[in-house]
C-alpha cells in the first residue's frame, strides 16, 4: 500500500501479481407493478446553483450498474468516470477525496465493496440521489469538491413487502412494512457470492487463498410519524470487506510484497433524526449520528496498519420564513473523530500527481507510527433566501468552520441566484468559497505537518435550463474552480513532509438532455467538456490525474411489453493522463531498479469505450413478482488500457487492461 490508499488495498495484491511483465427503491417497471405507499412532496425553492436529482424510478434501471443507484449518477453531466477499483465519484475535476458522500445525512467512509463492485447500501431503500457537482449550499462543509447525498425513503405503510435477489455477484434480501398505525420498518442485507467460485479463477502459481474475498452489508430503517408534519427516524447500516492471501513468491518488481497479504475494512453507522415542516414553509431537521470504523491491512512482513475510530455527528437546521419574500435558514454541522491506530510501511506522500506512489516499497523511506488523534470540527451556517420577485430568487450564505487541534478557522461566503425567464426556462448562477481540512494522517507529527491549513477552493458557475415539454428537457452549464493551499509533499520529502504549497484550476461546460418520447421509453445524454490542472510547489502546470477532457454518456431504457424490458449505456471518455517512464537506474543498496519519470501527466491513456446492456423479463404471479435479468458490463469486451505495467527493470511494459466483459445473471422475487 502506498500513501495509505485504503480503498485499494483489497484489489492491490491480485492486480500487482497479474500486472508484472515477464516476472514469474423499487423498480417501477409497468403500470400494474406494486407501488408502495407514497407521499406527495412539494419541493422547497432551490438553495444551490445546480442540483441534479435521480428519482426512485430511475435509480435501478440503468444498464451496467447492476441496479446500483450510486452507479446511476455516472449518467449525469459533471460526473467523471472513476477508475476500476475506485468507484468514488469524480465531480467537476475534483479528486474523489475532495467530495462528500452522504447517506441520509451520515458520511460514508467506504462507498463501494472491493473498490467498485456495488455500493454499501441497498438501492431499493433510496427515495432519490442528489448530486451537487460544485457550488453546493452552506449546509454542506469541510469539502472543496462536490456532494452526493442519497435520501432514504420511508418504509412501506400499506402492508408487508419483501424482496429476494440472487445473482452471480451477490445475494440480497429486504423486508418492510408497518409495525404500528404510524410506525414502519425496513430491514435489508446483502452478502457476496464471489467466494463460492473464487478459487476456480485464482492463479494458484501466484498466491494461495487463506480467506476468499467476502463482503456483506446491512441496513435497518424505523420511522414513526408523530403527526402529518413531524416524523422521527432511526437508521443503522454497516458494511464489511475482507480478503486474505498468501503470496507464493515475492514479486520481482517489489520483493517487499511477499508472504501474507490482505485486510479488512468495516464500518457501522447509527443515526437518529427528527424532521418537521409547517404549512408556511418553516421547519426543522436534526440528526445525531455515531460511526464505528475499523481498518486492518497487511502487505508482506514489513507493511501493516490497524486503525480504529469513532466519529460523532451533529447536524441541525431551522427554516423560518420572515415574510412571503424572505426565508432565514440557520444550522449547525459538527463532527468529532477519535482515532487510535498504528502503521509501518513506506512514508505517505500526496494522494494525487506523484508518480513515486507507484515505486516499489523497498525504494521508499520507511516509517513506523502508533498514535491517537482527536479531531473536532464545529461548524455553523446562515442562509437568507430572498424572492425578489416571482422570477428572481437570491440566496446569500455564510459558513464558518473551526478545526481542532490545528486551531484553524475558515470563513466561506456563498451566493446563488436563479432567474426564471418564463415558465419553462430558467437561468442559475453561483459563486462561493469552500474549505477542506487536510487528511488525518497529513497532520500527524511523525509523518505529517500539524500546522497545515485547510485547503481552499473558489467555485463559479452559470447555466440555463429549458423544458420544451413534459417529455424533453435540456440543460447547459459552464463552471470554473480555483484551488489554493493544496496539500502536497514537501520539496525534499523531509520534515515537515506536507505543505500547503499547491494550487489548481478547473474550467468546463456540461450539456444534459433527458427525453421520454413515449411512456415506455426514457433516454438520457450527458456531455462534459473540462480541463482540470494542478501545480505543485510553484512548478509547471500539469493535468489532474483523473482529468477527462471529453466525457460522453448516453443511456436508453425501453419497456418492450409482456414483462420484457431492455436498456443500454454507452460511455466514451478521454483517457486519463499518465506519466511516462523514460528509463531506470540500478540501486545497489536495495538490489532494485529505480524508475526515471518524464513530466507528470504528459501522456494520456487511450480513449475509453464501454457499452453495457441490460435485459430482463418479469412475471406477475398474483401478488408476487418474479424478474430474471442479465446485466452485461463491457458487452463488446473492449480492452480499455488504463496505465501501464512494467518489468522489474522497466525495460518492457504492457497496457493494464480494465475490466473485461462482466455478466451478472440474477433472479429477483418481490412481494
Amino acid at each position: 500500500m502506498r500513501a495509505l490508499g485504503w480503498s485499494m488495498l483489497i484489489l492491490m495484491i491480485p492486480v500487482a501479481v497479474r500486472a508484472e511483465v515477464d516476472a514469474d427503491p423499487e423498480l417501477v417497471e409497468s403500470d400494474d407493478e406494486l407501488v408502495y405507499g407514497e407521499e406527495a412532496v412539494v419541493e422547497a425553492p432551490p438553495r444551490e446553483a445546480k442540483k441534479r436529482t435521480l428519482r426512485r424510478e430511475e435509480l435501478t434501471e440503468v444498464a451496467g450498474t447492476r441496479g446500483d443507484a450510486m452507479r446511476a449518477i455516472e449518467l449525469l453531466p459533471g460526473v467523471g468516470r472513476p477508475s476500476d477499483g475506485d468507484g468514488t465519484p469524480i465531480l467537476r475535476g475534483a479528486a474523489s477525496f475532495h467530495s462528500l458522500v452522504l447517506i441520509d445525512g451520515m458520511t460514508v467512509p467506504l462507498l463501494y465493496h472491493f473498490g467498485s463492485l456495488t455500493s454499501v447500501v441497498s438501492s431499493r431503500l433510496f427515495e432519490s440521489v442528489d448530486v451537487y457537482p460544485s457550488n453546493f449550499g452552506a449546509r454542506y462543509g469541510r469539502m472543496s469538491g462536490g456532494v452526493v447525498e442519497a435520501n432514504l425513503r420511508r418504509p412501506a405503510m400499506d402492508g408487508l413487502h419483501g424482496m429476494v435477489d440472487v445473482s452471480l455477484i451477490d445475494s440480497a434480501a429486504l423486508v418492510e412494512g408497518p409495525v404500528a398505525r404510524d410506525t414502519s420498518v425496513a430491514v435489508a442485507a446483502r452478502r457476496s457470492n464471489i467466494d463460492v467460485y473464487f478459487d476456480a479463477f485464482a492463479p494458484d502459481d501466484a498466491y494461495g487463498v487463506i480467506a476468499a474475498p467476502v463482503y456483506w452489508d446491512y441496513q435497518a430503517v424505523v420511522e414513526r410519524e408523530l403527526s402529518r408534519t413531524h416524523s422521527l427516524r432511526a437508521v443503522v447500516f454497516g458494511s464489511r470487506d475482507r480478503i486474505e492471501l498468501r503470496l507464493a513468491r515475492p514479486l520481482a518488481s517489489d520483493p517487499e510484497l511477499r508472504g501474507d497479504a490482505g485486510g479488512r475494512i468495516e464500518f457501522h453507522n447509527l443515526a437518529l433524526s427528527s424532521r418537521g415542516r409547517r404549512a408556511d414553509g418553516g421547519g426543522h431537521r436534526l440528526l445525531l449520528g455515531a460511526s464505528r470504523q475499523l481498518f486492518e491491512q497487511k502487505a508482506g512482513p514489513n507493511t501493516a496498519g490497524e486503525f480504529k475510530s469513532w466519529e460523532l455527528t451533529l447536524r441541525g437546521e431551522v427554516t423560518e420564513p420572515a415574510s412571503r419574500e424572505l426565508t432565514l435558514v440557520t444550522g449547525v454541522d459538527a463532527k468529532a473523530t477519535f482515532l487510535d491506530g498504528s502503521y509501518r510501511g513506506t512514508r505517505p506522500r500526496q494522494l494525487e500527481g506523484d508518480p513515486l506512489l507507484e515505486v516499489p516499497n523497498a525504494l521508499g523511506p520507511r516509517v513506523e507510527v502508533a498514535d491517537t488523534l482527536t479531531q473536532v470540527a464545529p461548524g455553523a451556517y446562515l442562509e437568507l433566501g430572498w424572492s425578489a420577485s416571482r422570477a428572481v430568487r437570491i440566496v446569500p450564505a455564510l459558513r464558518l468552520d473551526a478545526y481542532f487541534p490545528s486551531r484553524q478557522l475558515s470563513v466561506d461566503p456563498r451566493l446563488t441566484t436563479r432567474f426564471a425567464l418564463d415558465d419553462s426556462t430558467a437561468l442559475g448562477a453561483g459563486v462561493g468559497l469552500y474549505s477542506q481540512a487536510p487528511q488525518y494522517y497529513e497532520i500527524i507529527d511523525v509523518i505529517g505537518n500539524p500546522k497545515l491549513e485547510p485547503e481552499r477552493s473558489l467555485h463559479a458557475s452559470l447555466g440555463v435550463e429549458r423544458r420544451f415539454s413534459d417529455d424533453l428537457s435540456v440543460e447547459l452549464e459552464g463552471f470554473a474552480k480555483r484551488m489554493t493551499h493544496r496539500v502536497v509533499t514537501s520539496a525534499d520529502g523531509n520534515a515537515p513532509y506536507f505543505v500547503n504549497d499547491g494550487d489548481g484550476r478547473v474550467i468546463g461546460a456540461e450539456l444534459g438532455i433527458t427525453a421520454r418520447p413515449t411512456a415506455d421509453t426514457r433516454a438520457q445524454l450527458a456531455y462534459t467538456l473540462s480541463r482540470s490542472e494542478r501545480r505543485d510547489r510553484n512548478g509547471p502546470w500539469r493535468r489532474f490525474d483523473s482529468d477527462q477532457t471529453h466525457n460522453v454518456v448516453a443511456a436508453l431504457h425501453q419497456r418492450l411489453g409482456a414483462g420484457f424490458s431492455a436498456g443500454a449505456r454507452l460511455r466514451v471518455v478521454s483517457g486519463n493522463p499518465s506519466t511516462p517512464v523514460l528509463g531506470s537506474v540500478y540501486d545497489a543498496r536495495v538490489g532494485l531498479y529505480r524508475p526515471l519519470y518524464g513530466a507528470v501527466g504528459s501522456e494520456e491513456d487511450p480513449l475509453f469505450f464501454q457499452l453495457d446492456v441490460m435485459v430482463q423479463k418479469a412475471w406477475q404471479l398474483g401478488a408476487a413478482r418474479l424478474t430474471a435479468y442479465l446485466d452485461l458490463q463491457n458487452a463488446t469486451n473492449a480492452e480499455n488500457a488504463q496505465g501501464r505495467a512494467y518489468s522489474y527493470d522497466y525495460s518492457r511494459s504492457e497496457p493494464v487492461r480494465g475490466l473485461p466483459i462482466l455478466p451478472n445473471l440474477g433472479l429477483r422475487g418481490e412481494l
